[in-house]
């Protein structure tokens, strides 16, 4: 299979290429840059590729991230020039400890400029690869372009042509196909069975969980539940995630039973790695909203087509959905599913929680009675 023609490999590979912490080339009309996400950019790596690459060196960040560094005014994602000998140490502090005042004041004498079309394909590629989204880049050296795929394999460097690259998520979710299914009893709903999804581009797992397939009618109940290592494994206090996932369990079991999507979007999308780094700027101070900010993220980097597509596939058209989410709610229906009666969860509140829910439900579209 010819990779020219294939587009989701191309993807695929560009996604597993930063993941495993290698730098790759973006061909932008003829110009080449080399990426380097910022979680890997070790001064070894960059130095490197000293031959082939130029000596000025650029950092793109999200806008989200950039308000944070420069002025909350940035509406854009936005790349500058940073010296030569910038120190690749202190630069990935400005994500590991992002709220270091020093940090955030160095940057704001920095001009920069907004993101090119090309770097956001590149922003959204570190994300699908569970990175933190910013990236150090530098120009290939004029001379080396003459031979540029010889250059390329003898460094060991894919490069990808820009155009490419997007539209990854509609590929991630047109790749996923079931591969495996068993019935697995679980406490008071003996039958249940777990069917496993993979996205063949990404690599993600989900899982779609049938409570008490034979009773399930026309309308199915409904639960789209993004994994939760913490809370729905060690039962954390700071969210109702693991609350919300062995409630509808239950429900299900009482009423006609219905059909948990397990999707593998830890965070809200942005992996677990990065999920406790949000935690541990929410211990500074900040809410879960400027902590996934300060990262880079949005609020919410959860793509829902993932299961509008496994729906699909299960053949479900009508729904009763369990969330308090109206972004959920809005996918579905996007999707062609339609809802014909929302459940709300009741989450149990309590100290370390409690914020969340305020904030979610203050600076979001999170439904829930609760006094902010």
């Amino acid at each position: 299979m010819s990779l020219n023609k294939n587009t989701g490999i191309l993807i695929d590979r560009a996604i597993n290429e930063l993941r495993t912490g290698r730098p790759i080339v973006i061909n932008e009309r003829k110009n080449f840059w080399i990426f380097y996400n910022i979680e890997h950019a070790k001064k070894n790596i960059v130095n490197q590729f000293n031959k082939i690459q130029e000596k000025e060196s650029f950092l793109l960040i999200t806008k989200q991230k950039a308000k944070q560094l420069i002025s909350n005014k940035i509406n854009t994602d936005v790349y500058f020039k940073v010296s030569q000998n910038f120190n690749l140490t202190k630069f990935q502090e400005l994500f590991l400890n992002p709220i270091k005042k020093s940090n955030i004041l160095n940057f704001k004498k920095i001009e920069s400029e907004r993101s090119k079309k090309f770097h956001k394909f590149v922003l959204e590629l570190s994300k699908n690869a569970k990175l933190i989204p910013a990236l150090i880049f530098k120009k290939i050296n004029h001379k080396d372009k003459k031979n540029i795929d010889d250059v390329l394999y003898r460094m060991g460097l894919m490069q990808f042509d820009y155009l490419d690259l997007a539209n990854q998520n509609q590929y991630i979710s047109d790749s996923i196909k079931l591969i495996s299914s068993a019935n697995v009893p679980l406490p008071y709903v003996e039958n249940s069975s777990f069917k496993i999804f993979k996205s063949y581009i990404g690599s993600q797992q989900h899982m779609a969980i049938i409570i008490n397939p034979k009773k399930i009618k026309t309308t199915t109940n409904l639960r789209i539940h993004s994994a939760c290592f913490t809370g729905d494994i060690f039962h954390s206090l700071k969210c109702d995630c693991g609350e919300q996932l062995n409630n509808s369990i239950t429900y299900m079991s009482k009423n006609n039973g219905g059909i948990i999507l397990y999707l593998d979007q830890e965070g809200r999308g942005i992996g677990l790695a990065n999920k406790m780094r949000a935690y541990s700027l929410q211990s500074k101070g900040l809410d879960t909203v400027d902590a996934d900010h300060n990262i880079g993220f949005f609020e919410d980097e959860r793509d829902f087509n993932v299961a509008t597509k496994i729906l699909s596939i299960l053949g479900i058209r009508n729904v009763n959905i369990i969330t308090n989410n109206p972004l959920k709610m809005s996918a579905i229906k996007k999707g062609g599913i339609k809802i014909k009666n929302q459940i709300n969860t009741k989450p149990t509140i309590n100290k370390f929680n409690k914020n969340y829910f305020k904030t979610r439900v203050k600076k979001t579209s999170y439904k829930l009675k609760i006094a902010v």
